[in-house]
């Protein structure tokens, strides 16, 4: 049975890799301030000192980037009293304002997730995508659970929708079962 470790038990992850979801990595490294934004950041501060092995795949940085990116252009948009009709995704990328966003999150990945987290990966092959069943569950999500089985990780995640994912997991949220 797959454990769920909360943050005042974060002893039990000591000297397992640690394998940190997109919601983590923008709580720690986006510009979003919440409760949730502090726990993990006291989490990752845990994490560092004891050691552990901390990583990520393209999956991730792809997601965390993409999210990122999109952040910043909702962000514009409610700014500049604008919709999306006015300034659409692609448009906003090239006002300097979305190419700052996209500096920044180059800067981020390149200059501090990378610095400290491991790029981690799986040769997924046929058996694997075939054995991803798509009802109630988000493609991307079940790559990373092959991942973390592949690489004996811990997910640290607060995402609900890996309740179910058989893989140990590091979180702040109830909801994970």
């Amino acid at each position: 049975m797959s454990l769920r470790i909360t943050p005042a038990n974060i002893g039990a992850v000591q000297g397992r890799p640690l394998f940190f979801d997109t919601n983590v990595l923008l709580y720690l490294f986006g510009s979003t301030s919440s409760t949730w934004a502090n726990t993990y950041s006291s989490v990752f501060s845990q994490c560092l000192k004891m050691g552990n092995d901390l990583c990520v795949d393209v999956t991730v940085l792809s997601e965390f980037i993409n999210r990122f990116l999109r952040i910043e252009y909702e962000n514009y948009l409610r700014t500049k009293g604008l919709n999306k009709q006015q300034v659409n995704f692609k448009s906003f990328r090239s006002e300097p304002e979305g190419t700052q966003a996209s500096q920044d999150v180059e800067t981020i990945v390149k200059g501090r997730i990378l610095n400290k987290f491991a790029l981690v990966g799986k040769l997924f092959d046929v058996a694997d995508i075939n054995a991803i069943s798509l009802v109630n569950s988000d493609f991307n999500d079940e790559l990373i659970v092959q991942t973390c089985q592949q690489h004996q990780c811990v997910l640290v995640t607060n995402d609900a929708d890996f309740s179910g994912a058989n893989v140990d997991i590091l979180t702040a949220n109830n909801k994970l079962k």
